[in-house]
C-alpha cells in the first residue's frame, strides 16, 4: 500500500519494484479476479491510495515499462478541483478525527487521466466520494460516500469496480458501512498488514503500508511480515465482521 509517490523518491520505489520482482510474482487488479497464476512465487499486488497525480505521471509508466500493472484507489470527488480546494474538502474529516491540519502536496488525477489508466490496463477502485472516516459517519453519509464514489467511477469507466478500499485506519470501518461496501464491490482492502491466501477467497483483505522516502533495507523489513504478528487482533476482528457480512 503507497500513496504519492513524488520525483524525489523515485529510485527508492525502483528498488523496491526491482527487490519485489526478484522474489515475487507481481500481480496485476485483473490477476486478482481471475485467479491467474504463472509462477509458484509468492504474489505481490501493488496498491496507490488516494489518486495523487503523480501515481499517473511517474508511477504508472515506470510500471507498464516492467510490465506491471497496479490498483489505483480514486476519490472522485477530488478529481478536477484544485490542491487546496480537495483539502476544504477534507476539513470536516480532520475535525472527525481530531486532526490539527493536513499534508497539502498532493494533487489529485484527473477524470481523463483516471480513465486513461483503466483503458492501459490498470486498476481503479473506489475509495470513498471524499475520503471520509466511515466509523463516525451516520448511516445516510456513509451510504453517499461510498454508493456515489461507486456510482461516479461507474460512469466514468464504463464498468463497475470491483476494488474498494477504506480510508486512514484499519478501525475506521465499521459493519454496516462494510456491508454497503460489499454491495457495491467485490474485493474490500483494509489498512492492515498481514498476508492473503491464494487464490483469493476471504471477504476483507490485507495490506500493507509503505513508506517510500525509507530506504530499501526498511522496504524489507516492512515486506518481511516480522511485524505482521502485532496486527492478529486486528484482522480477527476485521475476518469476523466480514464473515458476519457475508
Amino acid at each position: 500500500m503507497y500513496h504519492d509517490v513524488p520525483h524525489e523518491v523515485l529510485p527508492i520505489f525502483k528498488s523496491h519494484l526491482k527487490w519485489l520482482a526478484e522474489r515475487f510474482e507481481i500481480i496485476s487488479p485483473q490477476d486478482l479476479v481471475t485467479g491467474t497464476s504463472q509462477s509458484e512465487r509468492p504474489k505481490a499486488l501493488l496498491t496507490f491510495d488516494d489518486g495523487c497525480e503523480d501515481n499517473y505521471e511517474l508511477v504508472a509508466p515506470l510500471l507498464e515499462s516492467l510490465g506491471v500493472r497496479g490498483l489505483f484507489f480514486i476519490c472522485p470527488g477530488f478529481s478536477g478541483i484544485s490542491r487546496e480546494a480537495s483539502f476544504e474538502l477534507m476539513k470536516r474529516s480532520s475535525a472527525l478525527l481530531g486532526e490539527k491540519s493536513r499534508d497539502s502536496r498532493w494533487q489529485r488525477m484527473s477524470q481523463q487521466q483516471i480513465v486513461d489508466l483503466d483503458k492501459r490496463g490498470h486498476g481503479i477502485g473506489n475509495h470513498t466520494m471524499t475520503h471520509v472516516p466511515l466509523a463516525r459517519l451516520d448511516p445516510q453519509e456513509m451510504t453517499y460516500e461510498i454508493s456515489k464514489g461507486a456510482a461516479t467511477l461507474q460512469t466514468w469507466l464504463g464498468h463497475p469496480s470491483p476494488f474498494f478500499a477504506w480510508t486512514y485506519y484499519w478501525n475506521e470501518i465499521s459493519p454496516a458501512s462494510l456491508k454497503i461496501a460489499k454491495a457495491y464491490h467485490q474485493y474490500c482492502f483494509s489498512p492492515c498488514s498481514g498476508l492473503n491466501s491464494w487464490p483469493i477467497s476471504r471477504p476483507v483483505l490485507w495490506r500493507t503500508g509503505v513508506d517510500v522516502s525509507k530506504p530499501l533495507s526498511s522496504f524489507k523489513t516492512q515486506i518481511s511480515g516480522v511485524v505482521d504478528w502485532m496486527y492478529a487482533p486486528q484482522r480477527r476482528e476485521l475476518s469476523s465482521m466480514g464473515n458476519l457480512i457475508s
